[in-house]
């Protein structure tokens, strides 16, 4: 008996295998799947065989293999990939007063997408996670998919998400606390659902488009409405025992500094994200409270147009945050001393106004040694890394806890019937 549970989960874990270099490499074919995984041809054939046969994986075109001689042309070799109908998941992004949601298919390629503006602030803690149930209803009828045509549902969220409880702890999006969204989605479509902190969903997405470059150890700032990192250690995000870890922007940065989103005094956030910005620049108070709304979009562009045109009051505002950003990631390398640090999300667009105060706070914050073979890299603010990071992850799971079990032909031609 124990010899057949063994021999089970070494046949789970080469398929996972074999998926996952497919999710990081995209379509290939089985010899390349063997240098991949170090799996051997005959069990690459096995095991993409019997995948194929349970509709997760499918022949796509073939390409020619090059062959020796001049001129000459190789066999086709033939491509296999994720068969993009093996299921759906769909990933919903929340923020201060808008939802969200993208349906992808199976291979992440997104199907649909679906805006929705809601005052989130002043939202029912009772029924949001209803709502948000209704938003997925809505985007599916749209996409004519059926709820058992999706496997997992992703939210992503700026604050503190427990991913076990299924609830948002605190986020800055919301006046209450511990709202429940996972069990309504759950109860209400029958799906699974996770939730997690937006930051950590853009390293997620970065580990799916290029696991080599970050892979290994690393932190992704988001900068923007608000502060947050996710942290990549091993080439895995670490989320920790319930989701949330690493809330860099509500470490401390000065006692007793302005007033932040999350009640405290002198975090990160409150130095670095778009209404603290504009709240130094303004002149007021450092105890005045953050405003509780979405900053426009226009009012950063011209807090950045007045600080390039030399104004003191612009100038000094992203002098502070490059500061205290500067300082923060000093103690983030001193501890940590990632190999990389990617910096991501609206607020990156001011980066030559904010780049010189970081680079001397790093200077003036850790020895040499430490930050010499640190890279610092900024992510183009156009790429929507949550919204792809909290697919990835939600194709992961079902690669993990579905596809990676054993046979599911029959599931998979169920599911087909019913669309």
């Amino acid at each position: 008996m124990r010899e057949k549970a063994d021999s089970d989960l070494v046949r789970r874990q080469n398929r996972l295998l074999l998926m996952e270099a497919l999710r990081q490499h995209g379509a290939m074919a089985r010899v390349d799947m063997g240098r991949h995984t170090g799996l051997s041809p005959a069990s690459i054939t096995t095991i993409s065989s019997q995948l194929i046969t349970d509709g997760i994986l499918e022949e796509a075109s073939a390409t020619h293999a090059p062959a020796e001689g001049p001129q000459r042309r190789g066999r086709p070799t033939t491509q296999i990939d994720f068969n993009p109908k093996s299921a759906n998941v769909v990933a919903v992004k929340v923020s201060i007063d808008g939802l969200e949601l993208a349906l992808a298919d199976g291979r992440g390629a997104i199907l649909a997408r679906r805006t929705s503006r809601t005052t989130t602030y002043d939202a029912d803690p009772a029924v949001f996670g209803k709502l948000v149930a209704d938003e997925i209803t809505a985007l599916l009828a749209k996409a004519r998919v059926p709820s058992s045509r999706v496997a997992r549902v992703g939210i992503a969220v700026q604050g503190v998400a427990d991913s076990q409880a299924g609830t948002l702890v605190w986020s800055p999006a919301f006046r209450g606390r511990n709202i429940s969204v996972s069990a309504a989605i759950e109860d209400r479509l029958g799906i699974p659902c996770r939730v997690a902190n937006d930051a950590n969903m853009i390293a997620e997405g970065l580990i799916g488009s290029d696991r080599e470059r970050y892979g290994g150890t690393a932190a992704v700032i988001f900068m923007g409405y608000g502060v947050g990192m996710g942290l990549i250690i091993n080439g895995r995000v670490y989320h920790g025992p319930t989701g949330a870890a690493a809330e860099f922007g509500h470490m401390n940065h000065l006692p007793d500094g302005p007033l932040c989103r999350c009640g405290r005094r002198g975090c990160v956030e409150a130095y670095v994200a778009d209404y603290s910005l504009l709240r130094w620049a303004s002149g007021q108070a450092m105890t005045q409270a953050p405003s509780s709304n979405a900053i426009p979009h226009e009012d950063m562009l011209a807090l950045e147009a007045a600080a390039h045109r030399g104004e003191e009051a612009a100038v000094s505002a992203y002098a502070k945050a490059g500061e205290a950003l500067g300082f923060g990631l000093a103690r983030l390398i001193a501890i940590l001393t990632p190999s990389r640090i990617v910096l991501a999300g609206p607020g990156t667009r001011a980066m030559a106004l904010i780049r010189p105060h970081l680079d001397r706070a790093l200077e003036a914050g850790v020895v040499d040694e430490l930050r010499r073979n640190v890279e610092i890299e900024v992510v183009p603010i156009a790429t929507d890394m949550i919204i792809k990071g909290t697919i990835d992850r939600a194709l992961r799971h079902v690669d993990r806890e579905i596809f990676a079990l054993g046979p599911l032909a029959k599931r998979v031609r169920e599911l087909e019937d019913i669309s």
